[in-house]
């Protein structure tokens, strides 16, 4: 019943305003963006990308509601498909998706996944933080510039959301010469080329109420198990991009049998080409690789193999040869041309491994801030909770959210607190938000919640390291954690050499002895990473542009609670911006109103 009552105040109390957003691009702003009178559809925005020609604006509809597969699985689907429709555009193009949620009982937000948002900080599609949920019956118009070119996606911001089927390729070309290793292949068909990797669940986790983790049960590569093929000619070679779109903690290897790749870019950014057999990608990971149609012909298969939570499933496309009749290769199955030749070593590459074509000379004097990242057992009794509301009386005691007595294997945590989400956007409404629900990165224990907003400010466009150290004490899993709004450089990796637990103290000592290495020189240049076991990651960022931006690992809350930090970089948005931007009305996110 209060479930109930819940999902009729959010639809009752979110408001619509269908104009939010258009009218806060001005294209006078820049000197590289020029006005578009043209009013192209769609469709035209896949195109050569030239020289001194008129950016377009790019205009989609999304609708997002449930459906039944063809397999009798109950999904969500954008617009009747699910991989959703792909975007293709050129950069610099204007990007308009107006968003209508149809999902009964559910609020959504559409996340552009690596994407700058320079200039619309209000745009990244995080609820509560820069904008309001879209609630069940409304619709919401993003907009934004397509500022960066490279391999992107989209998808629900809610991992429930996401893994049932909200999520599709955004693809940003630039004019050829442009490309740093054109020279490397013959055809950059992204249309064709393309692919996305996905996982299916046996039942949709959107409707998961009872709190049960579930896994995965398939992978498919642009919606399907095996039927995906890619046609090449002798001779020629080609630029394929590939998504990790698991939403869950799902590592991915690909390889094509009997053809070398080799990666040229790693979350959109450029990179020194590398040679590899197979390629591994993280959830969120993009890499671009390049293929050379080696044989005279013949098919051969594609192969993508999980681990971790998708351990033991695979998908299977298909590298088609002109002319080959492929029948043979679906009578001979997957993986069966890999047998003679079993003792070979084979070269995987993932992308934190990677070196960036940007040389650079990079500072060693940058003020560091360490989290400490690992899985806690929360002592708690049902005693200790007060399950009163806070309109009701002044809290008198800490409060237990429901997870933390449903998770007897523990929580994951940073610096030993998880996020909370503000009771009204932070981005937009900042002075709304409690004070007392905020926590300072660095100051968390000033809290006495197992659950606040962590902030961390960076003023001046300040230069800072952030120093993630996966303790293990609690579990002996690895952490993949995506950064909204900016790419980082990622200047070391590494593990315990001893292979046991290590605390940030530790890591911090070990760190002022000078016995941990930075890549100083030509660090990789990703959006997403990964915290390896009782090891380390280390990263630059470059805070040079205003807005509030999420650090979250999002498969480490999907069962539990959010594992997150807020960087907040100031900047101030214009009234005639939020005027017009979607109002919350009276809602609040769930564990804001029970805490």
């Amino acid at each position: 019943m209060k479930l109930l009552v819940l999902c009729l105040i959010v639809i009752a109390n979110v408001s619509y305003n269908g104009k939010a957003s258009i009218e806060s691009i001005d294209p006078g702003n820049t000197n590289i963006l020029l006005t578009d009178t043209t009013k192209n559809a769609d469709k035209s925005c896949y195109r050569p990308c030239k020289y001194n020609v008129k950016p377009r604006r790019c205009q989609y509809n999304f609708k997002i509601e449930p459906t039944v597969g063809d397999d009798g699985r109950p999904t969500l689907v954008i617009n009747d498909m699910t991989p959703g429709p792909p975007i293709h555009v050129c950069v610099n193009d204007i990007v308009i998706v107006k968003v209508q949620n149809k999902v009964p009982g559910q609020d959504m937000a559409i996340h552009w996944h690596g994407v700058e948002q320079k200039g619309t900080p209000y745009m990244d599609g995080v609820p509560m933080v820069t904008q309001c949920p879209i609630g069940f019956g409304s619709t919401y118009e993003y907009a934004f510039i397509a500022s960066s070119p490279g391999t992107f996606f989209y998808h629900a911001d809610a991992v429930a959301h996401q893994s049932d089927g909200v999520y599709g390729s955004l693809i940003v070309d630039q004019p050829q010469p442009l490309e740093p290793h054109s020279s490397l292949y013959d055809f950059d068909r992204s249309k064709e080329h393309t692919l996305i990797l996905a996982a299916r669940f046996p039942e949709m986790l959107s409707g998961n109420l009872d709190g049960k983790q579930l896994k995965p049960d398939s992978l498919v590569i642009n919606g399907e198990e095996k039927s995906m093929k890619i046609f090449v000619i002798p001779g020629y070679t080609y630029r394929l991009r590939l998504i990790n779109a698991v939403a869950v903690e799902c590592p991915l290897i690909v390889d094509i049998e009997h053809h070398n790749m080799i990666v040229i870019a790693s979350d959109s950014k450029p990179v020194k080409p590398m040679s590899a057999d197979k390629v591994m990608l993280y959830p969120g990971e993009r890499m671009d690789v390049v293929v050379e149609a080696v044989h005279k012909s013949g098919g051969y298969w594609v192969n993508v193999r999980g681990g971790n939570e998708c351990e033991g499933l695979t998908a299977h496309g298909m590298l088609l040869y002109s002319g080959f009749n492929y029948t043979s290769l679906l009578d001979q199955g997957p993986g069966t041309l890999n047998n003679d030749v079993p003792s070979i070593k084979q070269k995987i590459i993932s992308g934190q491994r990677l070196l960036s074509l940007q040389e650079e000379n990079l500072s060693k004097d940058v003020k560091s801030i360490y989290l400490a990242v690992d899985k806690h057992v929360i002592p708690f009794n049902d005693k200790d909770n007060d399950y009163r509301y806070l309109s009701d009386v002044t809290p008198k005691k800490n409060f237990y959210p429901a997870a933390v007595s449903l998770q007897d294997r523990g929580v994951v945590q940073i610096n030993n607190k998880n996020f909370l989400y503000p009771n009204d956007p932070y981005l937009i409404k900042p002075r709304n938000v409690r004070p007392d629900t905020i926590c300072n990165v660095g100051d968390e224990m000033m809290n006495k919640q197992l659950q606040c907003l962590q902030v961390l400010k960076i003023h001046d466009k300040k230069v800072v390291e952030l120093v993630f150290i996966n303790e293990g004490f609690g579990s002996n899993d690895s952490y993949t954690f995506h950064m909204h709004g900016y790419s980082m450089r990622v200047l070391a990796t590494g593990q315990s050499k001893d292979g046991k637990p290590i605390s940030k103290s530790e890591f911090q000592l070990l760190d002022k002895r000078g016995k941990i290495e930075r890549n100083l020189r030509n660090p990789p240049i990703k959006d997403t990473f990964i915290v390896p076991n009782k090891g380390y990651t280390i990263l630059r960022l470059n805070a040079d542009r205003g807005g509030s931006w999420m650090l979250e690992c999002r498969s480490c809350g999907f069962f539990s609670l959010p594992v997150a930090i807020l960087i907040d970089v100031p900047i101030t948005i214009p009234k005639s911006v939020v005027d017009v931007l979607p109002k919350c009305g009276s809602y609040k996110p769930a564990d804001v109103l029970l805490n």
